[in-house]
C-alpha cells in the first residue's frame, strides 16, 4: 500500500511530509502553493501517520 493525495482537499500544511518516518514525500510547487507529493511510494511502511496527520483528510492508502 502507498499514500495517494487528493489535491482538491489538500491545503498544503505539509503535515504528512513532516511526520513520515519512511521519507515517502517530497514537496513541490503546485496550484495553490507548496504541497507534498509522493516520490517514493515503494518505501511506504503503511504506518498511516500521514493519514492521521492530514488536517483535511486528503490522504488515503491504496493498493
Amino acid at each position: 500500500m502507498y499514500p495517494v493525495l487528493d489535491y482538491d482537499k489538500c491545503v498544503g500544511s505539509l503535515a504528512c511530509y513532516e511526520v513520515c518516518p519512511a521519507d515517502v514525500f517530497d514537496t513541490e510547487e503546485k496550484e495553490g502553493g507548496k504541497k507534498a507529493v509522493v516520490s517514493r511510494a515503494d518505501d511506504c511502511i503503511e504506518c498511516e501517520q500521514c493519514v492521521d496527520a492530514c488536517p483535511t483528510e486528503a490522504i488515503e492508502l491504496v493498493d
